[in-house]
Order: structure tokens, then C-alpha cells, then sequence
């Protein structure tokens, strides 16, 4: 065998199949995962609340952030607060990179950098404004299903 050719098949060896710019494996959870999470963005940027709950498990809690106003929110507030919030804005705009993905038996975090752009209308007109942050999405396997459980 050539030297070229050992070089190239231990190199394959070594490989593992990893999400485009990630080190986060490719497979089937992880893309199941990673579904649920652009089912989150679609339905995010379509501003549909129904959507959303239906993404979020029935044991959804999120301790909210305190220093920005945000109260806690479990499950049975979640789909009036998502009401409460789209009603405010006319558009919202996500990107985001994901930087990790664990997964442990029945629960994974997904941890992303976020780039949320939204408007809101006021009295002058429309205005577009533009946080970013560090996020962490938290999931459970419910029934089968990857449901979110934290981050939304």
C-alpha cells in the first residue's frame, strides 16, 4: 500500500461525521433535535403562538431574568405570555449559531448565539430594534418527541 493511500484511509479512520462547522455529531438525535429547534425559528418569526406550545412540553418552566423584567413562566402561562409578547411586535427576525448540542438519555441542551432582531410599532412608526446573547434551549424526550422544556 502506498503511503498516500494508508495516510488517506487512516484519515478516514479518524473521521466522524459532525454537523458542517460544529463538533457536534450527525445523527439522527441531533437532527432530531436540530428539527424541533427550526420548527422553534419558523414559528418564532411567523410570530404563532400555537405553534410554539406545541413545541414546549407540558412540563415547560423557564425562571425567567429578573434584571430585565421577565417573570417566571411554566407551561399553563406560556401561551399568554407568547400572546402578550407578539402583540407588541410586528416583526421578529432570529439568527442564530449553534454552538453545542449534549444529549443525555431523555434530555439535551441545545446552547446557541442569538442574534434576535424585532419591531415594535410606536406612535412614530415602526422601530427595529436588535438584541444578542449567549442561549441555552433545554429539551425532553416526551412520548417520543423532543418537546422544549427551557429557553423559549
Amino acid at each position: 500500500m502506498s503511503r498516500v493511500a494508508l495516510v488517506c484511509l487512516l484519515a478516514a479512520a479518524c473521521s466522524h461525521n459532525t454537523l458542517p462547522g460544529t463538533n457536534i455529531p450527525d445523527n439522527s438525535q441531533t437532527r432530531a433535535i436540530l428539527d424541533v429547534f427550526q420548527h422553534y425559528k419558523n414559528a418564532l418569526e411567523a410570530r404563532d403562538s400555537s405553534a410554539l406550545l406545541a413545541l414546549a412540553a407540558r412540563t415547560y418552566s423557564d425562571r425567567g431574568d429578573v434584571a430585565r423584567g421577565i417573570p417566571p413562566t411554566d407551561y399553563s402561562t406560556l401561551q399568554q405570555k407568547l400572546k402578550t409578547d407578539f402583540a407588541k411586535v410586528t416583526g421578529i427576525k432570529l439568527e442564530a449559531t449553534i454552538k453545542d448540542l449534549k444529549i443525555a438519555d431523555e434530555q439535551a441542551n441545545l446552547d446557541y448565539f442569538e442574534v434576535l432582531r424585532y419591531s415594535v410599532a410606536t406612535p412614530t412608526g415602526e422601530k427595529w430594534k436588535s438584541e444578542s446573547d449567549d442561549t441555552r434551549m433545554r429539551f425532553a424526550r416526551v412520548d417520543g418527541q423532543w418537546k422544549i422544556v427551557s429557553g423559549l
